[in-house]
């Protein structure tokens, strides 16, 4: 990356990615930071417990076991079994499987209080992250998701965007939600160059097949790795890529002299031990030509685990086995022997040994009859030793249960997550250039999904997305089970089909071959590709080439996890641009590098993105405002609302020169008029360093256009009902709010909208309270500024109270009466206040608070004092896009009402989500009296802005426009003689709030809007 002067996008993004990659970032301050070296403390305690343990302690300290991840009572049976291995045989660590996180913690913290010596805990965290051992779980029969680590795409979709940046930021959010659970070292990365498409075993656990690429995305994992907070493992040395054979059960021949090895197989393990990787684990392969044909597996053979690896490759760290229970080692060697021989070919671990107690009992006999030194047993257990005190275990080995909510899963995480999917895509082949395809299709679309019947949540979160691209597809699954009758059901609907989708579901170890899919089904769909227009998805696997030779268009995605499965939709209707690069070579004619690109052409609207997994099993019925739903954003032709295209194109250029300067990472904008949009569109990153395109339904923190979309109207409706009394004192409503200053009992509700209560602007008091009742309390005890009605003064204060007012009239929380009576009604289903963690891919970054938070606010409500009373407030809070705000823009500009609706009926109709009927929001009169400008002393209306002299509304809006700007860098303006609305959403404060070049943006944004405007004369304001 090429650094420009201070304040270039460049720059910030280096900020941005520090930040993320920091110790503190992101709520993760309960996380362990970048592991360090040997501290003195450390090698005292490591010395001392050298000297304290037994012979037989000493060997079970080089043992580490399988264990089941789930949850288990220390009471049970299941547990006691564990608990055994801990306390009578002593055992080094503990390599759990798959289970949730908090069954990790709560399992693995009540091994280590009956462990002697704190145990060492290691995990298969290789292949697709957290999500790998701490996720993918789903509850019978309802298939709801049980939630838990970040599921990543496999490792090889790392090697399909070939940045070592991606590869860096992989290693270091697997570590951070891997050290969060209570895991120590991972073993990962995979280093094998998976050069056999035939391979059983390794597969898309490998970056791919080219040495080179496997080396630096092996490295980049490594740094990302140890800046989580997680020591790595290189596997499976020295190569496990070009075999044919699975070595869980069988032995696999490598069979390739020394200078292929070094030029192919060893290269990324010797790019890995320069990174510093902490341990190797090997591989059970044979090598006939450095062993002879009799020689041992690798794994046995002093020659390569002590004569290659560590004298001649250098390599100082820990060496584990791979386990000793595959057929590979246990089919020629009993659990005991494999276990003296892995010890003195070099090995440090015995790694699930097939029988703990044997395997250590025969090192200890080796040891007591001379066969191995016990200097040898005591030099591999310094390994192991200085490894806990260089994680700190002798301090403290316990993992608390809260550093689960504050890490594993997070926003940022998710968001990482959508992004590595998305790059990540390949097409391979597009013969007839069929992607992206059209919603607009007139033809009728087929899907045909196969997938093994195990795999019950495959396409799960790709058919809703593609169903809200195309209603009236009909899909078909196909399985291992289907007969002919299912087969004859599959013509019937692709043969009344204009074009066919093809989604294949098949792990990456059944290999290149035509065989690895069923007969029936290859000729189907080849019999398909021949007559009628069809795309070939295939997920996990990138090797059906061979048995769908004649499909023509063919994308790749690297795994079946739902960011996989969502950034396929978008990228196949041209919402999301294509970049990925074959990592592997796809026979019969597919090399490394091959990958065709595809621009973004087309922007949607989402009202949920990642839907309600209540609402998705069918357990929770959708709102009954209507179904959620997602349509192509089709604005209007300017001219039919006597707008110029052309003048139009200045905004554009506007926001581009000022993402330029660094005004923002991203921006959204909205024009609308006549109540139909003629602008709608995304610029810029949702992030600087995120590569996630800003677009017309990302999320933004609005700041204190929350006093308006959410405080004020909540105030207009009540007044509309005649429930609220401008004029009635505060405290009629609030009797507590004026013990601090006896003048407060005579401040209206009316000088809380005005901003005349005499309210100071704002308190810091997020740095010494938090929650409801203390801000409560905080605000009654705050005595006045000033007389109250005698001066303007903007005042979050008076914001805060005035949304308390609402709740008392209402009877519940402002965010549940804005949503019960605005949002839900209107179809603003994005408009929120505190978004789920699930929403937070589309949400903008705000500021790298590190005077605060210590994070990069980042889905979290950006204001502190909104944010310390839990993220809802009358003064700030809300979160929007352009299109929600543009639906409440057009309902303003009608007299308060909003008409039945239909997504896409009407061109550039601001309609996210169907309305059966009209939905009255306020009357004409209260919204009139709310929004002209009160009086000549100040331009306030009543909650509402109108434009001043310098206005952010720029020069040419007139003087009744109304609306309100945001401390983000968000604003909102309405003009009702023009029946015209701008909404300019930005995150002008990211990464600092140091940071004011978004104002001219937005004033002469705003002229290029007016300006635009061919059917009537304008002149400036006044």
């Amino acid at each position: 990356m090429t650094l420009r002067p201070s304040g270039s996008p460049d720059v910030l993004a280096l900020l941005v990615w520090a930040a993320l990659a920091g110790p503190g970032c992101a709520r993760e301050e309960e996380a362990p930071g970048p592991v360090g070296e040997l501290a003195p403390d450390g090698a005292r305690w490591v010395a001392n417990t050298l000297g304290e343990l037994t012979l037989r302690e000493l060997v079970a300290q080089l043992v580490i076991e399988w264990i089941p991840g789930g949850y288990a009572a220390p009471t049970s049976p299941d547990f006691r079994a564990l608990e055994r291995w801990v306390t009578e045989d002593g055992i080094g660590g503990v390599v759990p499987s798959i289970g949730t996180p908090h069954a990790y913690v709560a399992k693995l913290n009540a091994l280590q209080a009956r462990a002697k010596v704190p145990l060492l805990v290691t995990a298969d965290f290789e292949n697709g992250g957290p999500g790998m051992r701490i996720n993918g779980s789903y509850a019978l029969p309802s298939l709801l998701p049980q939630g838990g680590g970040t599921t990543l795409p496999s490792t090889m979709a790392f090697g399909a965007i070939g940045d070592e940046a991606f590869a860096r930021e992989y290693g270091r959010i697997t570590a951070r939600e891997a050290r969060a659970s209570g895991v120590h070292l991972l073993f990962a990365p995979v280093l094998d160059v998976n050069n056999n498409p035939e391979n059983p075993v390794i597969a898309s656990r490998a970056f791919g097949g080219d040495p080179d690429l496997v080396g630096r995305l092996g490295a980049a994992f490594v740094r990302g790795a140890r800046e989580g907070g997680a020591f790595t493992t290189g596997k499976h040395f020295p190569g496990h890529g070009d075999t044919s054979v699975d070595s869980h059960v069988g032995l696999p021949v490598i069979a390739v002299d020394r200078p292929r090895l070094d030029s192919i197989e060893l290269a990324p393990f010797q790019e890995a031990v320069a990174a510093g990787v902490d341990a190797m684990m090997t591989a059970h392969v044979s090598l006939p030509k450095l062993l002879g044909p009799d020689g041992p597996p690798a794994t046995l053979a002093p020659e390569v685990m002590t004569g290659l690896l560590r004298d001649q490759m250098g390599f100082e760290g820990v060496l584990f086995t791979d386990a000793l229970t595959m057929r590979a080692i246990t089919d020629g060697y009993g659990a005991g022997e494999a276990a003296v021989r892995s010890l003195e070919a070099g090995a440090d671990v015995i790694l699930s040994p097939k029988e703990v107690s044997t395997a250590i009992a025969a090192v200890v006999a080796a040891v007591e009859t001379g066969r191995i030194a016990r200097e040898r047993i005591e030099s591999s257990a310094r390994r192991l030793l200085e490894l806990k005190a260089r994680l700190g275990l002798h301090r403290d080995r316990f993992v608390p249960l809260d550093r689960v909510d504050a890490v594993v899963g997070s926003g940022e995480h998710l968001s990482f997550a959508d992004s590595a999917a998305t790059r990540s895509l390949t097409l391979v082949r597009d013969e007839d250039g069929l992607v992206p395809m059209r919603s607009d299709h007139v033809g009728r679309t087929a899907h045909l999904r196969y997938a093994r019947s195990t795999w019950l949540w495959a396409g799960r979160p790709l058919d809703r997305a593609l169903a809200e691209r195309l209603p009236e597809v009909r899909t078909v699954e196909l399985d291992e089970r289907s007969g002919e009758a299912d087969y004859r059901a599959a013509r019937r609907l692709l043969g009344t089909a204009d074009r066919a989708l093809v989604t294949v579901y098949l792990h990456p170890s059944a290999g290149a071959g035509e065989n690895a899919l069923p007969a029936p089904f290859r000729e189907l769909v080849n019999a398909t590709a021949r007559v009628r227009p069809t795309i070939l998805v295939s997920l996990r696997s990138p090797y059906l080439a061979r048995a769908l030779p004649d499909v023509g268009t063919h994308l790749v995605a690297w795994g079946d996890d739902a960011a996989s499965e969502r950034a396929v939709v978008r990228a196949l209707f041209g919402e999301e641009a294509i970049t990925g690069r074959l990592p592997v070579a796809i026979p019969p004619d597919l090399e490394v590098g091959v990958g065709i690109r595809r621009s973004r052409t087309t922007t949607r609207s989402f009202s949920r993105d990642v839907e309600d997994p209540l609402v998705a099993a069918g357990i929770v019925a959708r709102s009954s405002f209507g179904a959620a739903r997602a349509q192509e954003v089709a604005t209007t032709d300017p001219a039919t609302v006597g707008m110029s295209a052309e003048a139009l194109g200045r905004v554009e250029e506007i926001v581009a020169e000022a993402l330029a300067d660094s005004a923002a990472s991203g921006a959204a904008v909205a024009i609308g008029r006549y109540g139909r949009l003629v602008m709608l569109e995304g610029y810029g990153t949702l992030a600087y360093g995120s590569d996630r395109p800003a677009t017309p339904t990302s999320i933004w923190d609005l700041a204190s256009v929350s006093k308006v979309v959410g405080t004020t109207l909540a105030a207009m409706i009540l007044t509309d009902e005649g429930r609220l009394d401008l004029d009635r004192s505060v405290v009629d409503y609030l009797p507590w709010w004026s013990v601090g200053d006896g003048r407060k009992d005579s401040v209206t509700v009316r000088q809380l909208l005005l901003h005349r209560a005499g309210l100071p602007p704002f308190r810091r008091w997020f740095q010494e309270m938090a929650g409801f009742e203390a801000y409560k309390d905080a605000v009654a005890r705050e005595p006045l500024d000033a007389p109250p009605g005698r001066t303007t003064t903007y005042s979050d204060i008076g914001a805060m109270t005035l949304g308390w007012v609402i709740e008392e009239i209402a009877g519940q929380p402002l965010d549940a009466f804005l949503e019960g009576r605005v949002w839900q009604p209107l179809g603003m289903l994005d408009t929120r206040y505190r978004p789920p963690p699930a929403l937070r891919p589309r949400i903008a970054a705000t500021e790298l608070d590190m005077a605060w938070r210590g994070e990069l606010v980042w889905g979290r409500v950006h204001d502190e004092n909104a944010d310390a009373m839990g993220g809802v407030a009358g003064h700030a809070g809300l979160f929007s896009t352009a299109l929600d705000l543009s639906v409440l823009a057009s309902v303003l500009l009608s007299g308060g009402r909003a008409p039945a609706c239909v997504p896409g009926r009407i061109r550039g109709e601001p309609c996210p989500v169907e309305r059966s009927g009209e939905r009255r929001i306020l009357g004409e009169e209260t919204l009139a009296a709310f929004t002209r400008r009160y009086d000549s002393t100040s331009s306030r209306a009543l909650g509402w802005d109108t434009p001043s002299e310098r206005s952010s509304a720029g020069d040419y809006f007139g003087a009744r426009s109304f609306g309100h700007t945001g401390f983000t860098g968000t604003s909102l303006w309405i003009d009702p003689e023009l029946d015209m609305w701008v909404i300019l959403l930005t995150n002008r404060v990211h990464p600092t709030r140091d940071n004011s070049r978004h104002a001219p943006m937005r004033r002469a944004l705003h002229d290029a809007a007016a300006l635009a405007v061919i059917d009537r004369e304008l002149r400036p304001r006044g």
